[in-house]
């Protein structure tokens, strides 16, 4: 089967397409000139790309053929008046020092995720917003249970800002999503959405609670893997405890003297349930370990981590950013990342050796794979 690729970039989005064997790829360029920060595809094949604008604001578009692209007239924003937390609003001209701002209207800066599921697309956008349209993008509500959540007012920022990065679905239960954010946690609802509990026991949260990315077992959604600012850990039980598993992962000092490994980008693959992650060097430095690209992957869960190097730069100096790893759940199991150099890697092989499938892009931001 062939796959597609959605490569968000900070000056459009690459769309790289593969023929049945995955061996020969072709693409083109679309939405040129805009920073495409994430994508998604319903149920019923269209597909919805997040774009970023410093003036007017994000805007989404979408596609039924990866071809044409349409802007849509709506788009995810807070309801008018609403303040969020005064120490963390972003409005023109009042910003301080690490992105923090005075009063005024809680807007929405950029959509850091897009996901599909049980008959909708959620976002997920700073300052650490939660929408749902379900209605194809026509119009997008405010998922009011965590965009007012009680403890709101203590969350802080990371480095990127207040950000809902990642979100997560139970295909059994339509009742139960998880939703990332940096740099205040990882929040779960079994009610639909109404409330939300942070889910961190067992994580190293001397800095804050500083989730980067997670990922989860397609084929069982209780089993979930996170990397975070200090460490790698998996859960068992859909979030409720967390385990370190970094044995085999390069370690590295953080600014702040702890030892464990940093990184972003986390995917896993369903057919083989194997994990992959791309470990970086420092908080600071963040770039692979020793010049030395590698994916690391773990067969058992997490508990042992191989680099997996073969067809990879031994001198490289790209990093791969939280959104940039995608797998296509196809047997074997297809994974693919971007660099923030602008190189697009592929295996077809579950992660056994890579090969370069597109390079010269602008910085990559986001992948998402698709069987087509």
């Amino acid at each position: 089967m062939a796959v597609s690729l959605i490569v968000g970039t900070k000056k459009g989005a690459a769309i790289l397409t593969s023929d049945k064997d995955r061996k020969t790829w072709s693409g083109d360029f679309a939405l040129k000139g805009w920073p495409v920060t994430a994508s998604a595809r319903d149920d019923e094949g269209r597909y919805y790309a997040a774009v970023a604008n410093d003036v007017f604001g994000p805007a989404i578009f979408v596609s039924d053929d990866l071809k044409a692209w349409k802007q849509l007239e709506s788009a995810p924003r807070f309801n008018p008046g609403d303040k969020g937390n005064e120490q963390h609003i972003r409005i023109a001209g009042s910003a301080d020092f690490m992105g923090r701002y005075k009063d005024g209207p809680r807007l929405v800066d950029q959509v850091w995720s897009l996901h599909a599921a049980h008959g909708a697309i959620y976002a997920g956008t700073s300052e650490a917003g939660l929408f749902a349209t379900r209605d194809r993008g026509q119009s997008w509500e405010p998922v009011s249970g965590f965009n007012d959540h009680p403890n709101r007012a203590n969350w802080e920022p990371g480095f990127g800002g207040l950000c809902a990065h990642t979100i997560l679905s139970d295909k059994n239960n339509p009742n139960r999503m998880w939703v990332g954010v940096s740099s205040s946690g990882f929040f779960r609802t079994d009610d639909g959405g109404k409330t939300w509990n942070e889910k961190s026991k067992g994580v190293n949260t001397d800095t804050g609670i500083c989730v980067h990315h997670v990922t989860h077992d397609p084929a069982n959604p209780d089993v979930l893997f996170r990397q975070d600012h200090r460490g790698v850990y998996r859960s068992d039980d859909a979030g409720d405890t967390w385990l370190v598993t970094e044995h085999g992962l390069p370690g590295g000092e953080l600014s702040d003297g702890h030892r464990c490994s940093f990184g972003f980008a986390i995917a896993m693959d369903r057919q083989s349930s194997s994990v992959f992650i791309a470990p970086l060097e420092g908080d600071n430095f963040r770039l692979p370990h020793n010049g030395q690209l590698a994916i690391y992957k773990s067969n058992d869960k997490g508990m042992n981590w191989q680099p997996r190097k073969t067809g990879l730069p031994s001198h490289c100096y790209s990093g791969v950013l939280r959104g940039a790893m995608a797998a296509d759940q196809l047997n074997p199991g297809g994974i693919y990342f971007g660099t923030s150099s602008g190189t697009i890697y592929a295996s077809t092989d579950v992660g056994e050796s890579w090969r370069e499938v597109a390079n010269e892009l602008p910085r990559i931001m986001s992948v998402e794979a698709y069987a087509t």
